[in-house]
């Protein structure tokens, strides 16, 4: 390895040291804060609370969750509740957790996001062979230093369940297990407005996706009619679309970065306006069409394998392995999904941790032709998308966090439009060891 290359794989170690830094310092900070309550493992462990304590009925009632929120937590600026604002069937599963005091069943919850994202990790690197050769100290640093997971592992969500699912979906894919990955997609539903778009787009290439997604989809449908009644799911839908109107900050336009939130802030444009409404449907379904057929008509081909990933990263073509079409349903479906917050982007992992880990120079030659590696805009998107100090200042600062939308669309479109691979050898360089 030249000094060139050990002076910039330092580098890139450096960065991802200096972000988990950051990371690590914010719960650091906000202990106090976490024992009496302020994040949004509240939510979870009122609707189960309630569930528990024979309150189904009342479990979209905001003043039912404030009071029980307040027999938990001390939050004295807090006026309402943090709403549970998540299908019935997933606070039945956090039943267990209430049998513990709020702390203890937080620190649980947190020890089990840890492993679940540990897990991930190692399943990716152990399955997909672009990450044979990298260094788990990169992989481990890619992971900490992304600050929307460390906010999901300190806020209690469950995005990072998700995770694991999604990545557990993809390793399904790519071994043809088809109706499998959709069970699990199936069972990642307690985030609809993920778990739907993806599965809709992986079935536009595999359409026994669907026959493992609905079994499980109807089981967990059951489920939530069972706890709550036949009118709670449509009570569900009912409050979490109240509260999209009605709580600007938390869930307004403003906070969340995909195509509703850039669309909104159009000069000019009223965000709760029709016109609004019709441009961020309409931008949403050209972006999901768009990807939709580049998805299908990549099928049995080599149309995905573009100059920016070679083949001998995979062992086979870059789509044959489903790593690209992974990459770009999940792109699409963080910029289409009406609502989406910072940790959400914690899905972007499996990509960002293939983009840290492949460093090349912007031109390379491989058999005396020349050949595009990863280029230096998808480099500059990289970097943006593991800067903490962005993310801070758009959500704490500014209050402007759909601007990480434009980062979004630049990844969208680096993917749609990757070009044909051409089936040769190409060099880049790792900077795993």
């Amino acid at each position: 390895m030249s000094l060139f290359l050990k002076k910039r794989k330092a580098m890139v170690v450096a960065f991802l040291l200096a972000m988990t830094f950051c990371n690590v310092l914010l719960p650091l900070q906000l202990v106090s804060k976490l024992r009496n309550g302020y994040q949004d493992f509240t939510i979870f462990y009122t609707g189960a609370r309630l569930l528990r304590t024979g309150q189904a009925s009342n479990l979209y009632d905001l003043g039912t969750q404030y009071r029980m929120q307040q027999s938990f937590t001390n939050v004295p600026t807090r006026l309402g509740p943090l709403p549970f604002n998540h299908p019935p069937f997933e606070a039945f599963f956090f039943i267990p957790l209430t049998f513990l005091t709020y702390w203890p069943a937080y620190l649980l919850w947190t020890t089990l996001n840890l492993m679940m994202v540990a897990v991930s990790v190692v399943l990716l690197r152990r399955h997909f062979s672009v990450f044979a050769g990298v260094s788990p100290l990169v992989m481990g640093l890619g992971t900490t230093a992304f600050f929307p997971v460390a906010i999901g592992v300190v806020q209690g969500q469950d995005i990072l369940f998700m995770l694991l699912l999604f990545v557990l979906a993809m390793i399904c894919l790519d071994q043809g297990k088809d109706a499998t990955a959709g069970a699990l997609l199936g069972a990642g539903l307690f985030r609809p407005q993920l778990a739907v778009p993806l599965v809709l787009l992986f079935a536009v290439r595999r359409w026994r996706v669907l026959v493992g997604f609905m079994p499980v989809a109807l089981a967990l449908g059951g489920l939530s009619v069972a706890l709550v009644g036949w009118r709670g799911p449509f009570d569900y839908v009912h409050f979490v679309l109240h509260l999209e109107g009605t709580d600007s900050r938390a869930f307004g336009p403003g906070a969340v970065p995909n195509l509703r939130g850039l669309v909104s802030q159009v000069p000019g444009l009223n965000p709760a306006g029709t016109a609004a409404h019709v441009l961020i449907f309409l931008a949403s379904a050209v972006v999901f069409f768009l990807a939709m057929r580049r998805l299908r008509e990549g099928e049995g081909s080599n149309f995905f394998a573009s100059n920016f990933f070679a083949p001998n990263f995979f062992g086979s073509s870059f789509f044959a392995s489903n790593f690209f079409a992974s990459s770009l349903a999940i792109v699409t479906t963080l910029l289409i999904s009406f609502h989406s917050l910072v940790y959400d982007f914690s899905l972007l992992l499996p990509l960002l941790l293939f983009l840290i880990s492949r460093t090349g120079d912007p031109i390379s030659k491989a058999d005396g032709n020349e050949t595009r590696n990863i280029g230096a805009a998808v480099i500059l998107l990289a970097f943006l998308l593991l800067l903490t100090p962005i993310y801070v200042f758009l959500l704490m600062v500014t209050d402007r966090f759909f601007w990480f939308s434009v980062i979004l669309l630049g990844f969208y479109f680096w993917l749609l439009l990757s070009p044909e691979g051409d089936g040769r050898d190409r060099t880049t360089v790792s900077v795993g060891v």
